[in-house]
């Protein structure tokens, strides 16, 4: 057993090994902050400025890498036919670290295999990839959409996203989600569960009910990152999780043993159905529905508040207003 000279000691001397050790447990491995990798021109990309922990190839912990200005990388010539993706990295070179001559850190990329169907190449030892780059045949340039983000976030928080930058989300090595939005918070990285938020209502009144119809909710009273669409009168869920979605519906009876029904529901499965009958005429009714489910595919999945009202009334009047009709969505967390 080796007892190591106590590290930052005014009068120690130690093997810079012990520092990486140390960079490796705070960052729980590669993690990186900024370095984000966008295009510049033609095929040429830029690399924001940031930090990232790599760790070292021969198992002595992390080498803490920092860049103060945007770097470039170019990405070498498309190929002739089918497609390749390649990996922008970042590597630590050091004597203790690889043998070689180099002490430093550089960007490069790693080259693909081309084929029909690519596959990005295996990491480096030694190397954190920090994006993955889909070169098309014979293209002459790169965009936005032909970059993945792949870096490996740790439990720092992120460089904020500029304006205009669409809804981001990444979970850090506890299993908490971060989320960004260009424009909401200064672009700045929140914790999911505290900022992804929907409350809609209906504003208009004597709205007349349809059977089995999502809610046409018409007032957004608070989502800053969007999630409401009144053109489908749905939700888009940005990161998978577990969410939870309420709603409620009022309404005017015609006549006494009528009911209304209100639903929530998932990507077209009803979740949790509640309905409410009246005891006469022009009587008011509400009911309450909420459902907790976990999404997997945040690109596609989306949920909706539902109602409907029994046959023998087509003429209900549903009920307006924040406290009357409404629909609530929020996220509780990776689960």
């Amino acid at each position: 057993m080796t007892r190591y000279t106590p590290q930052y000691l005014q009068a120690g001397s130690y093997a810079a090994s012990q520092d990486r050790r140390t960079f490796q447990n705070l960052f729980g491995g590669a993690a990186s902050v900024g370095l984000a990798v966008s295009p510049s021109s033609a095929m040429v990309l830029a690399i924001a400025p940031g930090q990232v922990a790599v760790p070292s190839p021969n198992n002595t912990g992390s080498s803490l890498c920092t860049s103060d200005a945007v770097e470039n990388v170019t990405i070498g010539t498309a190929p002739a036919t089918n497609s390749r993706i390649d990996l922008v990295v970042a590597q630590a070179r050091g004597a203790d670290l690889d043998g070689g001559a180099n002490n430093d850190f550089v960007f490069a990329v790693v080259a693909g295999t081309v084929a029909a169907s690519p596959v990005a190449p295996a990491v480096p030892a030694g190397t954190v990839a920090l994006a993955q780059v889909l070169v098309g045949t014979n293209v002459a340039s790169i965009t936005a959409g032909n970059i993945t983000d792949v870096r490996p976030h740790g439990i720092g928080i992120e460089v904020p996203v500029a304006a205009g930058a669409p809804l981001a989300y990444f979970a850090d090595p506890l299993g908490e989600v971060w989320v960004s939005k260009g424009g909401v918070n200064g672009g700045a990285w929140r914790k999911a569960r505290d900022v992804l938020v929907s409350r809609v209502a209906r504003g208009t009144t004597a709205w007349t009910v349809a059977a089995s119809a999502v809610c046409p909710f018409d007032t957004v009273i608070d989502d800053p990152y969007g999630l409401f669409s009144t053109g489908t009168n749905q939700w888009a869920l940005p990161v998978p999780g577990l969410w939870r979605l309420a709603g409620q519906v009022g309404a005017t009876a015609a006549a006494a043993g009528t009911w209304v029904m209100a639903a929530t529901r998932w990507n077209g499965n009803i979740l949790h159905t509640t309905y409410a009958a009246a005891g006469g005429a022009s009587q008011g009714v509400t009911t309450h529905t909420s459902g907790l489910f976990r999404s997997a595919a945040p690109a596609t999945d989306n949920a909706a508040v539902m109602q409907a009202a029994s046959a023998s009334s087509p003429g209900m009047t549903m009920s307006a207003g924040n406290a009357l009709a409404w629909g609530d969505l929020k996220y509780e967390g990776s689960g």
